[in-house]
């Protein structure tokens, strides 16, 4: 393991001690866990007794949820507190705790399959799988805590642009110079190296997953760019979306691009509440895809006729995932309720040597696969609620009251919806996309309940905390 990115992750929550000393809670949080997951390497976990490892994924926002819940809790007292989730989020969460157990409970048995042998689940496994479960899901109780009035939902949307502003710079050198960032700065390549090539250059990766997890960044700061030209249409701002679309195309990623030339003329053009309403239609397919596949209104064969006519490569690679999805989906099926568990076990293996013959690319997959229909609808559902529940909050009229904050909302609901579109091809499900469903449920709950928030008040009413200061958390 190379020792100083493991010190880099271990010594990432004095970071996060630093940011909650020196920023109020909301912007610390976004930070927290932003810049964990820009700057935080890849494939590097923190493996403690009896404890799942620990990644970048994880870090961030558990030092977020210490600070926030244990060491600056008397700071909650100045702060207005978030709307009640509502009965039906706290009953998909607690679907999403009960899924792991309930997997574990239901495989019971070994599987051997010639030279490959995979374990039994075990309730100790549920429960270390649970405890990721509760890890992953923390930037999405934060982000409600944190970021459910209108204040949050614009930090959030201006921090994104911020933070992939800067990224770009890295972005353009590897653009340039071949992915060599993490190599220089980690001392490894967290990925295989030529998925970075396409068209004849190269893609950045910088310090994620994968191209395309930039690629998707990039495209939800595009369009938090353009919401803010939208309301402020000034040639900074302009520029600043032009600059981020240019970027988009560089990145050289197709889905990236097709979700741009959706989403972007919406955010630029309709109404917020027309925003919210496509978002909602998007993401509700995205739900309903493994359903949709079995129909005749998704023609597989012809998008991939389509993408072969555009270009060959891409087309032979589209038709292997498609194939890669119908034999695990039929592995899925055999287990359906609660799925196969861990250690591999809804994939496929060659019984002589022991290799993986199944490639599981998108998250949908990942999750029927492995956490059966019960824990695919519990995650699933969870991020098209906040979108369907700003859908029923959002004003409707040409001209809704406070305008600049819906086209705000609308924005980032696209984002969410955009993202939960990537999953059907890929597993770009992060600590982002959780920090998102919990700002935007956090807003939707707010404008449907009519919760008091100090920025709906007039400026003579309003009451101001008492400036935190530069107090010692550590």
């Amino acid at each position: 393991m190379p020792i100083f990115a493991f010190m880099v992750l271990v010594t990432w929550p004095v970071v996060v001690a630093v940011l909650f000393q020196r920023m109020e809670r909301a912007q610390a949080v976004i930070w927290s866990i932003f810049a964990g997951y820009l700057l935080l390497p890849q494939l590097i976990e923190i493996d403690l007794p009896a404890f799942p490892g620990l990644n970048k994924h994880m870090v961030p926002a558990l030092a977020a949820a210490v600070m926030v819940y244990f060491v600056t809790k008397e700071r909650a007292r100045s702060e207005p507190p978030p709307p009640p989730m509502g009965a039906w989020v706290v009953l998909l969460l607690a679907m999403n705790f009960a899924s792991p157990i309930l997997t574990a409970l239901t495989n019971p048995d070994p599987l051997i399959d010639g030279v490959t042998y995979r374990p039994a689940m075990s309730i100790s496994q549920g429960v270390a799988d649970l405890i990721v479960q509760t890890l992953l899901l923390l930037p999405f109780f934060l982000g409600y805590k944190l970021l459910w009035n209108a204040r949050g939902a614009q930090l959030w949307a201006r921090s994104l642009l911020l933070g992939v502003l800067c990224y770009t710079v890295p972005m353009l050198i590897e653009l340039r110079m071949s992915p060599q960032i993490n190599v220089w700065v980690y001392g490894f390549f967290q990925h295989d190296f030529v998925q970075t090539i396409r068209y004849g250059g190269y893609r950045p990766i910088v310090f994620l997953e994968h191209p395309l997890w930039v690629a998707l960044m990039t495209m939800t700061a595009f369009l938090a760019a353009i919401a803010f030209a939208r309301n402020e249409p000034t040639r900074r701002n302009i520029l600043i979306a032009v600059y981020l679309a240019c970027i988009v195309f560089l990145c050289k990623s197709a889905g990236a691009l097709v979700q741009s030339l959706m989403a972007a003329p919406l955010v630029a053009l309709a109404r917020p509440r027309m925003m919210v309403l496509a978002a909602a239609l998007v993401a509700t397919a995205a739900v309903s895809y493994p359903t949709l596949r079995t129909t005749p209104w998704m023609p597989l064969q012809g998008i991939v006729n389509l993408a072969m006519s555009i270009s060959p490569e891409r087309g032979r690679s589209l038709e292997f995932r498609l194939m890669n999805e119908e034999e695990l989906l039929e592995r899925a099926m055999e287990r359906p309720a609660f799925g196969w568990g861990g250690w591999g076990r809804s994939l496929f293996y060659d019984p002589y040597n022991g290799r993986l013959t199944s490639v599981p690319d998108g998250q949908w997959v990942i999750l029927i696969g492995a956490r059966g229909i019960f824990g695919y609808l519990a995650q699933l559902l969870l991020l098209l609620t906040p979108i369907l529940a700003l859908l029923r909050a959002m004003p409707g009229g040409r001209h809704p009251p406070r305008k600049a904050e819906t086209v705000v909302l609308g924005a980032i609901s696209l984002m969410l919806a955009m993202n939960m579109l990537d999953l059907i091809p890929n597993a770009t499900m992060t600590p982002l996309t959780w920090l998102t469903a919990g700002a935007l449920l956090g807003n939707a709950r707010r404008l449907r309940q009519g919760v008091s928030d100090p920025a709906d008040l007039p400026a003579a009413q309003r009451i101001l905390p008492k400036k935190a200061g530069l107090r010692t958390v550590l």
